[in-house]
């Protein structure tokens, strides 16, 4: 299905109370491919329903006979499953999330744009597609091991890799929750690399490690003289992903501020760079993921709920490593292979007595966890070993138990960057033009590394004339 045509062959239903308006959707429609039917009245559209089966609905806010709410709820009542848009007048950001929080799939303002109303339906239609797929499973995902760089064949992997497929042909957001550990961005890659942007870039970026006003200079570029420091202009990662995919790691963990400004990139498909006066046009596949309750941090006022529900058009969840415990001895045999290549080692695989410790484990790290746990014995084992044993495990596998509080800490890899000065990291701020990934390169430590190097030191491309650096 192409990105920019509306798939033909859809059956769509318009319920809108406004003939001309009914008639001008359905023209519309008609001409982009679709099956349409339309109804000036909701309780005539619900009898045709039960006569075809629709796959989206489009319906006005605000009739005389009944709400688009009242008749969302009947639909659900009689188990219609087709996603509902709501287009309205009268609509305000709050009443629109009501009806989101009821089932409605999204909503549109009056006077709307053709444009932005097709692509909410071709979203909607790949909404639904999504749920047949996730019904029907076993036939529309043959048995598999393997998905781009995914392991493990037990049936959550398998609706995890459905899921992916059909969501990858589309320019919808994408949600990825999950826990730490159980492989976010490598979804997020298998989303790219199986779209029709495979060809463009795709850039993650992990909010969580850069202060708010870093992050916001990151994502959305600023402007030569922007802020004190800002010699040059600086492109940010939408618009380094212009044609591709975003990936946004850590979502839950955005200022309320960024939250406002990324909804009106979401709304808008364009960003304004810090310091800007005119809006750039970017067409950006948005990807996120993060291991919060967002419904919670939104009870909590922390994150926005409107924004939670432009992010969330389609959902993946990833199963944490204990309730997939068969996919176990599958990606302990795949990392003893990549750790042995990369070590130049013989290894093949585990003894069986390694294997049922890491079996018996519940793997609060998850995937993660378990890859470094098998990185550590490949490196630690004889020269000559062919296979993982249990010695050479770490003794809380062994053991059977967690790592504790009171565990010494596992020594630093990076700890040269303890050794990095102010002075050093806002230099190479400097003569990368902010540009944190180049910094990072510069200075010979790790990205992440860097992010949280800044922002312990609480180093600002927004400093005070007479800082220095």
């Amino acid at each position: 299905m192409s990105e920019k045509n509306a798939p033909g062959g859809g059956r769509l239903m318009i319920i809108d109370d406004e003939p001309n308006v009914a008639r001008v959707l359905s023209t519309f429609f008609t001409r982009e491919g679709w099956r349409v039917e339309s109804h000036n009245v909701p309780s005539e559209a619900l009898d045709a329903m039960a006569e075809s089966d629709v796959d989206v609905v489009v319906s006005d806010l605000r009739m005389p006979e009944m709400t688009g709410i009242e008749l969302l709820s009947a639909m659900r009542e009689r188990g219609f499953r087709a996603p509902l848009l709501l287009i309205t007048a009268y609509g305000t950001i709050d009443s629109a999330v009501a009806a989101m929080k009821l089932g409605a799939f999204d909503y549109l303002c009056k006077p709307f744009e053709f444009d932005k109303v097709k692509d909410a339906v071709q979203r909607a239609y790949l909404h639904r597609q999504l749920q047949t797929a996730n019904e029907h499973v076993e036939q529309v995902l043959p048995e598999r091991t393997q998905f781009g760089e995914l392991f493990g064949g037990s049936r959550k992997m398998l609706e995890v890799y459905a899921l992916i497929e059909r969501a990858a042909r589309s320019r919808a957001n994408v949600l990825i929750l999950g826990e730490s550990g159980t492989g976010k961005e490598l979804v997020a890659k298998a989303l790219h690399t199986n779209s029709a942007r495979a060809n463009r870039r795709f850039v993650p970026i992990s909010c969580a490690a850069l202060p708010n006003e870093l992050l916001e200079s990151e994502l959305f570029g600023h402007e030569k003289g922007a802020f004190t420091g800002a010699n040059w202009q600086r492109i940010g990662r939408f618009e380094l992903a212009d044609g591709g995919t975003l990936f946004l790691d850590e979502i839950g963990d955005i200022s309320l501020n960024v939250q406002v400004k990324l909804l009106r990139v979401i709304q808008e498909r364009e960003i304004d760079r810090v310091g800007g006066s005119k809006p750039v046009k970017v067409d950006v596949r948005l990807v996120t993921a993060t291991n919060r309750n967002l419904q919670e941090a939104i009870v909590k006022g922390d994150f926005r709920e409107d924004l939670y529900y432009r992010l969330r058009v389609i959902e993946i969840h990833l199963p944490p490593l204990r309730d997939r415990a068969g996919d176990i001895p599958l990606l302990a045999k795949h990392f003893v292979q990549k750790y042995a290549k990369r070590e130049g080692r013989k290894m093949e695989g585990l003894t069986p007595e390694a294997l049922e410790l890491l079996e018996a484990y519940h793997w609060p790290g998850n995937v993660r966890e378990l890859e470094n746990a098998v990185e550590r014995a490949v490196v630690l084992a004889d020269e000559d070993a062919t296979s993982v044993t249990a010695a050479i495990l770490p003794d809380h596998l062994r053991q059977g138990r967690d790592v504790g509080r009171d565990s010494p800490p596992a020594p630093d890899p990076n700890g040269a960057q303890q050794s990095l000065s102010r002075k050093a990291i806002e230099e190479a701020l400097d003569s990368t033009h902010w540009d944190l990934s180049r910094a990072a390169e510069q200075l010979g430590v790790p990205f992440q590394t860097l992010c949280a190097t800044v922002r312990a030191h609480n180093i600002s491309g927004h400093r005070r004339e007479g800082d220095g650096g």
